[in-house]
């Protein structure tokens, strides 16, 4: 029984790094997100409106908000961040 202990651990370990890896790097999908909406945001928007494009018409055209969408990704990203280091530093203090 001992070393079928031992094996469901051993088993166990490379799961456990993969979602603490997930858990720190996982803010990286939702800044991902961000950074392609606030880019179209950019490209549909901004540049047509600074080439004498109706801001207004050229936003109600698209009907994406995409700077709520950015901003909300975010929002997600800068919490999942927060508590990434949280738990990061909660578990080096009780390590020491």
């Amino acid at each position: 029984m001992a070393s079928e202990d031992v094996g469901s651990v051993i088993g166990q370990q490379p799961m456990k790094k993969q979602i603490h890896f997930f858990l720190l790097t996982g803010w990286l999908i939702p800044v991902g997100v961000a950074l392609v909406f606030f880019g179209r945001w950019l490209t549909e928007i901004v540049v047509p409106t600074l080439k004498g494009g109706n801001f207004d018409q050229l936003y109600d055209l698209h009907r994406v908000k995409y700077l709520d969408t950015t901003l909300a990704c975010v929002m997600i990203a800068f919490t999942w961040v927060t508590i990434a280091v949280f738990r990061w530093a909660r578990r080096d203090i009780n390590a020491a």
